[in-house]
């Protein structure tokens, strides 16, 4: 009853998350838009993200399920580890251990396809934006912007979206792991002195948050080839006589 309480709860959060990410997205992508600087490439890109509130939510907000997720279950099993650690008196049972760790890699590789499709999304939605915005970028190289700045504008705006997704998403996996995990065991009783779990600092596993981290790299890296070709090829004269 219990653990279907807590993941009734936990569904009901994520789907908060999603439906009003076009709400939570904005003001965190305004935040972490400081962290690049005061170049017009960075502010442009910046200005981008939230001047399409409704398109950067929708880039975001799948990789931020991604990252959540994954973090979820890494966090979730080592915090249940510490806790059945803790109240064994440190000694947990090895065979227990080996099941939960590979139970844990299972769901985080089939969990790691829905960042797959994130990556897919992002892709289309960056080309898309990148072909609604001929004109403008048409302008931009009419007003000097150089190929290479047009370039780093696409570049810093995927960044710029991703880097919030990601930090969100790992927040978000932290605490989830660590609420499933503390709450499912805190009404059963531990061997040897079969006394209630002690309370535990939130278990991170740093392994899986470093693949992660450098995961959502590569994916920004790969969404932004297309678009950045598409941005380069814009002329100034063919795209204001569109």
């Amino acid at each position: 009853m219990a653990s279907n309480k807590i993941a009734n709860g936990l569904k009901r959060s994520a789907l908060t998350v999603a439906l009003g990410a076009v709400l939570i997205m904005p003001p965190l992508l305004r935040l972490t838009g400081r962290l690049f600087g005061r170049s017009a490439p960075a502010r442009l890109a910046a200005e981008n993200a939230l001047r399409y509130p409704e398109r950067a939510s929708r880039m975001a907000i799948g990789v931020v399920m991604g990252v959540t997720l994954v973090v979820m279950f890494a966090v979730a099993n080592e915090s249940v580890k510490a806790v059945m650690t803790a109240s064994a008196g440190g000694e947990p049972p090895a065979e227990m251990m080996r099941v939960m760790d590979t139970f844990a890699a299972i769901m985080m590789g089939l969990v790691a396809v829905s960042a797959v499709i994130a990556g897919v999304g992002l892709v289309n939605l960056l080309t898309i934006g990148i072909v609604q915005r001929r004109r403008e970028l048409g302008l931009l190289r009419a007003l000097g912007l150089t190929s290479a700045q047009v370039r780093r504008v696409v570049l810093l705006e995927a960044v710029h979206v991703t880097i919030t997704a990601l930090l969100f998403g790992l927040v978000l996996g932290v605490v989830y792991g660590w609420v499933a995990a503390q709450s499912l065991l805190a009404s059963v009783s531990m061997p040897p002195a079969w006394s209630s779990p002690t309370l535990v600092a939130p278990a991170i596993p740093w392994l899986p948050v470093l693949v992660v981290v450098v995961a959502t790299a590569l994916l920004t890296a790969v969404a932004t080839v297309v678009p950045t070709r598409l941005a380069t090829r814009v002329t100034a004269v063919e795209a204001l006589a569109e």
